[in-house]
C-alpha cells in the first residue's frame, strides 16, 4: 500500500507499566505533535491492576485508544494466553485505519521478544500492516530454566519469522538477544529512549541544605533494588548523615515498601504510583538511586537527567550508555555497602553533586530529547513494509 503520506502508528503492549508505559505515552504524544502521521494510537491488553491514571492520560490526549481485558495471570503465562485468546487486532486496526484514513498502519509493539506471541497480525483489506518491536531490555534470567528459555526463544523467533522490524533502546542488550533467542544483533536498530526537555525550565537541581533526599522511581520488585536503597539509607543515617528517602512505584513489593516507610515515617515516604514522576518526584530529589539486577535503558534515569538530578546506578544493561561514571553520575556494585559509600561521598561534597547534575542535564539535551527519537523511529517506519 504505497501512499507513505498516509501512515498511522498504533503503539501496543500487554500490561505496560512504569518505564515501558512512559516510553509509549511520551513517544506517541511526540509523534502526534510532529505532524508526520495521519494518526497515532495506543492499544493495551491489561488486567484490573493497571493504573486508572494511565487510562486517563490516554483519554485526555489526542490518541485513538483500544483496550482488551487480561485475566490476573502473570509472567510467561499471560503472554502464552494471547495465542489462545488474542486481542481483537482486526477490529482495532480496521477501526484505526478508518478513523485516520491511513493507507498503512505501523503496529509498534513494546513487549520486547514476547511481542512475538501477537504475530502474525491479520491482513486488512486496502490497508498495509507492518510491525516494529522494541526491546526495552533483556530482563529475564534463564539459568536452570531450559523449558522457560525454549518458550521465550519460540516467542522471540516469531518476530523475525513474521517480518517484524526490531529495535532496541540500547546496544548491549542486542548481544543478549542474540545469545538467548538467536536474534542476530545486526537485525536491530538502536534507538534510545527520549522525553521532551523538562517543562519546569532549564534550571538544574542544586545541592540542598539539610537532608540529602534520595529516591527510587520504578517497579517495586526485588530486581529493581528498592530494598537496597532502603538498607543503604538506614546505614548512613546510623552514622549521622541526614538522608531522606522517597519510594515511587507499584509492584509485588509495594506492601513491603509501604511498611518500611511507615516504620521510618520521620524520614521515609512511600508514594505508590505517581503520574508523571519527572514533574512530581524528580525535582524533590538530590540523587536518584537505581540498584537494578538487569535493565534496558531505564526511563527513570533519563527523566532524572532531564531535571539535572545525578544518578547512582548499577552497571547493567544500557545504564552505561546513559550514566558516565564520575561525570553524569556514579556506577556501583549491587549491594547496600557500595550504595552507602557513594551516598557518603556525595553528602560530603555538595559541589561535586551539583556538577554531576549539570553534566547529567547537558548529556540529556545532547542525546535523549524526543525530537531526535521521533526522527529515528520515522526512518525505521519508512523502511518497514507490509
Amino acid at each position: 500500500m504505497g501512499d507513505d503520506s498516509k501512515i498511522a502508528v498504533l503503539h501496543a503492549a500487554l500490561h505496560p507499566v512504569t518505564g515501558p508505559w512512559s516510553v509509549m505515552r511520551e513517544l506517541a504524544a511526540a509523534q502526534c505533535a510532529s505532524g508526520r502521521y495521519v494518526g497515532v494510537g495506543i492499544a493495551v491488553v491489561v488486567d484490573a491492576t493497571w493504573p486508572s491514571a494511565y487510562r486517563e492520560e490516554v483519554r485526555n490526549g489526542e490518541f485513538a485508544f483500544y483496550e482488551a481485558p487480561l485475566p490476573r495471570t502473570f509472567g510467561t503465562a499471560a503472554f502464552l494466553l494471547q495465542r489462545i485468546r488474542p486481542p481483537p487486532w482486526r477490529a482495532w486496526i480496521a477501526d484505526f485505519a478508518a478513523r485516520t484514513g491511513a493507507r498503512r498502519v505501523v503496529v509498534h509493539l513494546h513487549n520486547a521478544w514476547m511481542s512475538g506471541v501477537f504475530l502474525p497480525l491479520p491482513k486488512i483489506a486496502n490497508v498495509g500492516v507492518s510491525v516494529v518491536a522494541t526491546f526495552h531490555g533483556v530482563n529475564e534470567h534463564f539459568e536452570s530454566k531450559p523449558v522457560r528459555l525454549r518458550l521465550h526463544r519460540w516467542m522471540a523467533q516469531r518476530l523475525t519469522r513474521h517480518g517484524a522490524r526490531l529495535t532496541s533502546v540500547d546496544s548491549l542488550n542486542t548481544a543478549l538477544a542474540e545469545k538467548l533467542f538467536g536474534l542476530s544483533r545486526s537485525s536491530f536498530t538502536v534507538i534510545p529512549n527520549g522525553i521532551p526537555p523538562f517543562a519546569g525550565g532549564p534550571e538544574v537541581a542544586r545541592p540542598t541544605e539539610g537532608a540529602l533526599t534520595i529516591g527510587h522511581v520504578g517497579s517495586m520488585i526485588p530486581q529493581k533494588g528498592w530494598h537496597l536503597v532502603a538498607e543503604a539509607a538506614e546505614r548512613v543515617r546510623a552514622e549521622g548523615i541526614p538522608v531522606r528517602v522517597l519510594l515511587a512505584g507499584q509492584g509485588p513489593d509495594a506492601g513491603k515498601a509501604a511498611e518500611w516507610a511507615a516504620r521510618n515515617a520521620g524520614w521515609a515516604e512511600y508514594l505508590g504510583h505517581v503520574p508523571d514522576p519527572r514533574a512530581r518526584v524528580m525535582p524533590r530529589l538530590d540523587v536518584l538511586c537505581l540498584m537494578s539486577q538487569w535493565e534496558g535503558l531505564p526511563m527513570a534515569i533519563v527523566e532524572a537527567m532531564s531535571v539535572g538530578v545525578p544518578v547512582i546506578a548499577t552497571d547493567v544493561g544500557g545504564v552505561r550508555e546513559v550514566v558516565e561514571h564520575g561525570k553524569t553520575g556514579l556506577m556501583v556494585e549491587r549491594h547496600a555497602d557500595a550504595l552507602a559509600a557513594a551516598l557518603r561521598a556525595l553528602w560530603r561534597d555538595p559541589e561535586r553533586r551539583g556538577a554531576l547534575g549539570q553534566h547529567a542535564r547537558a548529556r540529556f539535551m545532547e542525546r535523549f530529547t524526543l525530537d531526535r527519537v521521533v526522527a529515528l523511529y520515522h526512518s525505521v517506519y519508512a523502511e518497514t513494509r507490509a
